[in-house]
């Protein structure tokens, strides 16, 4: 049986769920909050800071297709290692894990196969110091009471396959679910010594699942885990990047606030078919929305075609990309560009996080409230006084 990952609060907030702890990952030790380095946007020569590599989300996704060549074709198998070996480096070989998501072929969803499962935890337990269970959110999307227990299948079978030969701790995968399911998967996981967990928003915001945020923590209080567990959050959305604001509220960020403890990646794939994304292309100049930089001054997104002419007055004077690189024509270089300095503004931004729970925790909220893009329905949700607890 796996054993749980060893987690020690270092401080809380004590006017939102702010909160700073120590967990053990691996050999290492790492403080949150954090937010977890992707270096799929890196160019071969991007020295991101070690002290800003904390921990280390790795992502694949596969159908059952592309799992086959992983099992059987040694070049595709190896092709795959070493992509994720390079990743590993270009982090400074942090501490990591590998999130793996499976999506079948065609309209219709459906678990995982044993043998599927036995190759997505194989490759996950390999290049992961902690092992999450494999993501599936065409089946998550369609989860309810009716076939919940399909789905509690699917988890056992994974963590069976994991147990065969394990010297790891597990990280448990919830997707967003109605309260009462989000409950039923806090306790299956503390009943398998689980208490280590990410949360797949799907691309939807914090704000959307307040409720069955706050059902799974009443559950861990239930049980004595209320400062015992560790929330990684994936896929978190601040907005549609379809929208032609300016600027958009940083509500990824405000994750924290909630008590959530590592900021992870966005990965989530389309959800609709691809007739919608060209009709919406035409309507809509997407990439030009999706391209925002992130002043965590003000926890604004910024679309970028609109600051460019004021860019010196947004722009991070820390940034680990001098400002006159962005003057490029090539739009897929400014996108990485992008991507990396939001990438490192919110690595500091976390650490500042933790300094603040740590040194004011009396004065969190009014940080949060200092920042002049944070809407006040979400300052609402996040003040302990007038949160769903």
């Amino acid at each position: 049986m796996t054993k749980e990952t060893k987690i020690h609060l270092s401080s809380i907030a004590d006017d939102t769920d702010l909160r700073s702890m120590e967990v053990k990952i691996g050999n290492n030790t790492l403080k949150t909050p954090t937010k977890a380095i992707t270096t799929s946007s890196f160019y071969k020569d991007t020295a991101f800071p070690k002290e800003l590599c904390d921990l280390q989300e790795l992502f694949l996704k596969f159908n059952e297709e592309s799992l086959v060549k992983t099992d059987q074709n040694l070049k595709f198998s190896s092709d795959k290692n070493k992509q994720l070996t390079r990743e590993k480096e270009r982090a400074n070989s942090c501490p990591n894990f590998c999130l793996l998501e499976f999506k079948n072929n065609g309209e219709n969803w459906r678990h995982p196969t044993e043998k599927e499962i036995d190759i997505l935890t194989n490759l996950a337990y390999a290049h992961s110091n902690i092992t999450p269970i494999p993501s599936v959110p065409k089946v998550a999307r369609n989860l309810n009471i009716e076939n919940f227990d399909d789905f509690v299948r699917y988890l056992n079978l994974c963590y069976d396959s994991i147990e065969i030969r394990n010297k790891k701790n597990i990280m448990g995968y919830i997707p967003v679910v109605a309260p009462l399911l989000g409950k039923a998967l806090i306790n299956y996981y503390l009943d398998k010594g689980i208490n280590a967990y990410y949360i797949d928003f799907d691309s939807t915001m914090i704000t959307s699942h307040l409720d069955t945020l706050n059902a799974m923590k009443r559950e861990l209080a239930k049980r004595g885990y209320e400062e015992n567990h560790f929330f990684h959050f994936v896929n978190v959305s601040y907005g549609k990047s379809i929208n032609d604001q300016k600027v958009m509220s940083a509500r990824d960020i405000l994750g924290f606030g909630y008590g959530l403890d590592s900021l992870g990646g966005i990965h989530a794939g389309p959800k609709r078919s691809p007739e919608f994304y060209q009709k919406l292309k035409a309507m809509k100049d997407v990439s030009r929305n999706a391209n925002r930089l992130l002043n965590v001054d003000d926890y604004g997104y910024y679309r970028f075609d609109t600051i460019q002419d004021n860019l010196d007055t947004i722009y991070p004077n820390d940034a680990l990309i001098p400002i006159t690189e962005l003057t490029t024509n090539v739009g897929s270089r400014l996108e990485k560009y992008i991507k990396i300095v939001n990438l490192q503004q919110q690595c500091l931004e976390a650490d500042k996080l933790a300094q603040v729970t740590t040194e004011e925790p009396d004065k969190s909220f009014n940080y949060f409230k200092s920042k002049k893009n944070v809407n006040e329905k979400d300052l609402k949700y996040l003040a302990k006084s007038n949160n769903l607890e």
